[in-house]
């Protein structure tokens, strides 16, 4: 499959590619009587499927139906969960299933320094091509402690919960929490954070 690339201009100018579907990151959806949304989730190696937080329905009892390998209405593995599965990591817009077969493909969580001008990737589900992968490329602008890192890309919606990876790697330092027109915000997630919530 040939992929397709979009260069948008401006500040700190990032590339969106499309990307053909990978079975370790998921399409999150819900819907409720009066609500419809979707987010990006990902697998880790070992076990967990992480997303934001803010993507879980209002209603706990909601079904979450996570989309494994999706593409345009074709996926790999759908597993279907109501939110009170998830376990919420306090004090950061992070969400965890816990206790799911590990895979060696999965997305790794990595300790590694984070600094300025570190080059990293986001692959998620954004609008308004939310029925195909797609990777931008950022650039950490700031980190706010060891918790919240500021990127220098905006993202669009549905992106929320993708995972930030090294550049080049699966090496996860975070997960997307938000996006404005001048960059986005994710927070810091170590194998020792997702460890302690699935306990």
């Amino acid at each position: 499959m040939s992929l397709l690339v979009f260069l948008l201009g401006g500040p700190g100018a990032w590339a969106e590619i499309r990307l053909p579907p990978d079975p370790q990151i998921a399409r999150l959806n819900h819907a409720g009587f009066r609500t419809r949304g979707h987010c990006t989730g990902f697998a880790t190696r070992d076990g967990q499927v992480v997303t934001a937080a803010h993507c879980l329905p209002e209603i706990p009892t909601d079904t979450v139906h996570l989309l494994l390998g999706y593409e345009s209405g074709r996926l790999e593995r759908h597993i279907r969960t109501p939110a009170t599965s998830y376990r919420i990591m306090k004090g950061r817009d992070i969400a965890a299933l816990c206790g799911l077969e590990g895979d060696p493909d999965g997305f790794r969580l990595t300790d590694a320094p984070l600094t300025p001008g570190t080059r990293v990737e986001v692959q998620g589900y954004g609008a308004p091509r939310a029925h195909a992968l797609q990777k931008t490329a950022c650039s950490v602008q700031s980190m706010s402690g060891e918790t919240l890192m500021r990127l220098d890309c905006p993202l669009p919606s549905g992106t929320s919960g993708a995972p930030v990876t090294l550049e080049g790697s699966r090496d996860v330092v975070g997960v997307v929490s938000a996006s404005s027109a001048a960059g986005s915000l994710a927070y810091r997630l170590t194998a020792d954070m997702t460890g302690r919530l699935c306990r």
